[in-house]
């Protein structure tokens, strides 16, 4: 069984946005009138920023573990919490890229996967995502589960040459 997981080096950048973004709405309310408009966007931001804090505490203490029988996300802090996908009763395989900057040169990639046992969403700061995505493609591609072409050329990017079956760069 490989165990994969999101590092804390991946991931300060999203507790230091969120931090920072929560501290300067946190400290404009309170120069800001209660009963003003003003207020209001600055409370939806600073729910925004703390709920995208949560998301990173969240994600930071999920697990992957992947197996010849299929993907199991677990929580590493609620022992009875977990979702499993058997690469047999696969249903949908998507590689998703989110481009950072106009001419695409950074950013990240999204896989999900859907079963029947639920749906495993992860993101490419995750530890062997590579390991990850040609395990999910090889089980569609065993599955008979047709994937959508950026998913496979998102896949050809990540320099897996067996990935590039039908990828046209």
């Amino acid at each position: 069984m490989t165990r994969l997981y999101y590092p804390l080096a991946r991931l300060w950048p999203d507790y230091l946005r969120a931090l920072l973004g929560l501290l300067i709405c946190a400290g404009l309310l309170l120069f800001a009138s209660p009963q003003s408009v003003i207020f209001v966007l600055l409370a939806a931001l600073a729910l925004l920023f703390a709920w995208l804090g949560a998301n990173t505490v969240w994600r930071q203490q999920i697990e992957i573990e992947l197996d010849s029988g299929g993907i199991t996300q677990v929580s590493r802090w609620h022992a009875g919490w977990r979702r499993v996908v058997p690469w047999s009763q696969i249903t949908a395989v998507s590689l998703r890229y989110f481009s950072t900057r106009r001419d695409r040169s950074e950013g990240w990639l999204q896989l999900t996967i859907r079963g029947h046992g639920g749906r495993v969403r992860v993101d490419s700061r995750l530890t062997d995502f590579p390991l990850l995505v040609r395990q999910a493609i090889a089980a569609a591609d065993s599955c008979g589960i047709p994937l959508a072409e950026s998913t496979r050329i998102n896949a050809a990017r990540l320099d897996a040459p067996d990935l590039r079956k039908g990828a046209h760069l």
